[in-house]
């Protein structure tokens, strides 16, 4: 009687036992189940933070080669520019220079203009102005604008200036030989195919007074020795026989 009742209590306590183990392991397994619910929540509802926006993103990755985009050279961005002067006429222009700056008030110069010009080597023409009607042109074997009037001379032949000025520029040019650029009050005169230049820029001239020798103009060495000589008004070129009627 005695064992039977130990065996009955014995087998109920382990029953409890295990009834008690069961319901803790069923406990942590819905413990777990539930974090892992709750984290896998907390990161869908949070963006991750390494992903670059559209507004941070770049057009082209650094250091790589975006084709499609032609590169311009350097000597093309700051090219300098040169132009040689048609046979037309000859560059009247003195290489340019920066002008200094100066606060006070511009000092207003007076031109004197001449009331009379002197031939510069004699009044024969061989060659007269023509702007309009093109000339055909022996040397350079082509029709072109003569804008300038042809002194015959013979080589060797002072030339003298027209009337008082300055010398504006005295330099060489591939068509036109060695060029002398007198300012006479408003006009400008253009003495070129020289072989000798005895003024220089700068120098003030007297009318009459010898400037240089007549020589070979490159453009019209075809034709018989002479003077090329153009003069220029408010910026256009002129028939010269206007001035000395």
């Amino acid at each position: 009687m005695t064992n039977n009742h130990y065996q009955k209590n014995h087998s109920s306590g382990g029953s409890s036992k295990g009834f008690y183990i069961a319901l803790g392991v069923c406990l942590i397994a819905i413990g777990v189940a539930a974090w892992t619910t709750y984290d896998s929540v907390i990161n869908y509802a949070t963006p991750e933070e390494d992903v670059p926006s559209s507004s941070q993103t770049t057009a082209f990755p650094a250091n790589e080669a975006v084709s499609g985009v032609l590169e311009v050279p350097q000597s093309s961005r700051s090219a300098v520019s040169s132009s040689t002067p048609s046979s037309a006429a000859p560059s009247s222009q003195a290489p340019a220079s920066k002008a200094p700056v100066s606060s006070e008030e511009p000092v207003v110069k007076t031109t004197t203009v001449p009331e009379t010009f002197s031939y510069p080597v004699g009044d024969t023409v061989v060659q007269k102005f023509s702007i309009e009607d093109l000339i055909y042109s022996k040397t350079m074997k082509d029709w072109r604008a003569h804008a300038g009037v042809d002194f015959a001379a013979e080589l060797g032949d002072e030339v003298t200036a027209i009337a008082d000025g300055t010398v504006k520029n005295a330099y060489h040019d591939d068509l036109f030989g060695n060029v002398v650029y007198i300012e006479h009050g408003e006009i400008g005169g253009c003495y070129c195919g020289l072989e000798t230049m005895d003024v220089k820029a700068g120098d003030t001239v007297k009318a009459g007074q010898k400037i240089g020798t007549v020589g070979t103009t490159p453009c019209e060495s075809a034709d018989d020795p002479h003077l090329h000589f153009a003069v220029k008004k408010s910026g256009k070129w002129i028939d010269p026989l206007t001035i000395f009627e």
